[in-house]
Formats: C-alpha cells, structure tokens, sequence
C-alpha cells in the first residue's frame, strides 16, 4: 500500500472526533478505500469504497468486533458510510470521499489564498476600520438570522420534552470560533428528526448508567 489520506484540520469539528474507536475506524476506512475504481472477483469496487467484513476490521485495529459493529453503525447512522452487507463480505462506501480526498479542490483553496494575500500586500489598503465593522455586523446578522430558523425547526418537534429540545438546540447551534458557522452547518447531513432521536436514547443510556452508579452495592452477610 502506497500512496497518503488528505485529513484537513475540519474534522475536529466533526462530531466523532473525541471518540477514539470511531475515530479511529473512519480514519482506517480512509486509508483502505479504493483511489480509483477497481474490480474485485468481478465486482466493481468504486472509488471511495472497499469490501471487507466485521472480523477483519477488529483484527486490523485490534479492538473487539463489537466495539467494531458499534461504530460501524453509528458511522452509518450519521451518513458517514454506507454499509452493504452480503454473505461473504461486507462494501463499505464512504460518503463525501470526493470532496475529502481531493487534493486539487485544497490546492486551489490555497493558491487563491495566496494570491489574494500578494495582492493585499502589494495594494493600498482599501477596507478601513468602518467597513470592517460594517461587514462583521451583516455576517451577524446572517448568522442570527439561521440560528433562528434552526432554533424554529428543532421546536417544531414539540413531541420531545422542551428541556431536551433546548439542550439539543444549544449544543448544534454553537458557533466556530470566527463565528462564521452552527455546529450543526459542519455536517454534511443533518436530520433534525433521526438527531432527535439519538440525543434522547443517549440521554437515557446515560441516566440509566447513573442510577446504576448510584444504587447502593448489597452486602452479603453472615448467616
């Protein structure tokens, strides 16, 4: 195996991030995914796929294969991957692969950045303090404005106890550092419904841990 993953600096946004089996697996799919198409027993195996099984993959990273069917499944859940089960193997396609793994869209991205930045620097300034302020309030304003239409879409579910739809919404709707950005905008796929859904099963697998944690340990005794 030859060849690099381009991994930018955006996927500590992502909201696997933080949680190393899943991180670590999606990373490992990057890695084994097809460049270019490839055919494969005479099955065509597409670019930003690859065919492997559940045994496999715990082998490979060394975890269990439950914690690998875990995050499988989550990452599926997400729209990260799209899992195609069959009796022998398992095609895993990894959705966005194009935009992710495409190094001329990052070159450009770059090379305009540093055109503009020559240019600034070789220029008379133009942009003064008045307009700067004036442009940081319309992005504002912009800003404001979705947070309020998503606030008004995640309350719509009114089916959900409000302290849950408050906290979901304070979680997605928190800003990038430049303040350009939701939480939430970072995805490529968001459904507030199936969103929904999850953040209240975690919630409650999280409670039923407490409770857990708290109830007092039996003490066998001496009879």
């Amino acid at each position: 195996m030859f060849g690099h993953i381009i991994l930018h600096r955006d996927i500590m946004e992502w909201e696997w991030y933080q949680s190393s089996n899943i991180f670590r697996l999606y990373v490992h799919l990057l890695i084994k995914a097809n460049f270019k198409d490839k055919k494969w027993q005479g099955q065509l195996i597409k670019r930003g796929q690859l065919i492997t099984s559940i045994g496999h993959l715990a082998s490979e990273l060394m975890i269990s294969t439950q914690s690998v069917r875990t995050a499988l499944s989550k990452l599926n859940d997400s729209n990260d991957i799209v899992l195609k089960p069959t009796n022998r193997f398992t095609l895993i396609t990894i959705v966005n692969y194009d935009n992710c793994q495409t190094a001329k869209s990052y070159s450009n991205k770059q090379s305009n950045t540093q055109v503009t930045n020559h240019q600034q620097s070789n220029n008379k300034p133009t942009t003064t303090t008045k307009e700067r302020n004036k442009n940081n309030k319309i992005n504002k304003e912009k800003i404001e404005l979705r947070r309020e239409k998503f606030k008004k879409q995640v309350f719509e579910h009114s089916h959900y106890d409000l302290k849950i739809l408050n906290d979901f919404y304070d979680y997605w709707s928190e800003l990038s550092p430049y303040k350009e950005k939701m939480r939430f905008e970072k995805d490529g796929f968001f459904e507030i419904e199936k969103r929904l859904s999850r953040w209240v099963k975690m919630e409650k697998n999280i409670k039923s841990a407490v409770v857990k944690s708290n109830e007092p340990k039996k003490v066998k005794g001496n009879r």
